[in-house]
């Protein structure tokens, strides 16, 4: 005895349903998971170009130590490329002979590897561009200018 056609036809659909359900259930808990993996990348990448402007500006054990904290969250968390990139970026800062031109390309190549992490459509066509890294020139950091204005006030020796 023999299924009917009809009924082979609806269990076939109702199978292809059920399977549909879960391929697509799946897909978009991958899709889900790729978008969360990208904001906290983004938020993460988003601190550590903070604190190299902010310790750029107003080196402070606290800024220093901020900045150590985002280098070492990308370490956990970047692609290959952006290590190697970190890597440089650190070698350049012992190195006695390291340079500021040279760090600031590192930076460049930094971004670049950055924005490839975050799936940037564009990215490879920036591979030459030189991304304008900005970083406020401020004499010095609000404390000493406070003291500065103090100073200049008050007239030499404090008087």
């Amino acid at each position: 005895m023999g299924i009917s056609t009809p009924v082979a036809v609806a269990l076939l659909g109702a199978a292809v349903t059920v399977v549909g359900y879960f391929v697509t259930n799946a897909l978009e808990r991958r899709r889900a998971l790729r978008l969360r993996e990208l904001e906290f990348r983004l938020d993460r990448y988003k601190e550590f170009l903070l604190a190299f402007s902010e310790l750029a500006v107003n080196p402070t054990p606290e800024t220093q130590l901020r900045f150590v904290n985002g280098v070492n969250v990308i370490l956990l968390i970047g692609s290959a490329e952006l290590l190697i990139s970190i890597e440089a970026l650190v070698n350049n800062y012992n190195d006695e002979a390291g340079t500021a031109e040279k760090q600031q390309e590192i930076l460049r190549t930094l971004l670049f590897r950055m924005r490839g992490d975050l799936g940037a459509p564009d990215s490879g066509k920036l591979a030459e561009f030189q991304f304008p890294l900005i970083v406020p020139d401020l004499i010095a950091p609000p404390e000493e200018r406070r003291r500065k204005q103090t100073r200049s006030h008050t007239g030499p020796g404090g008087v």
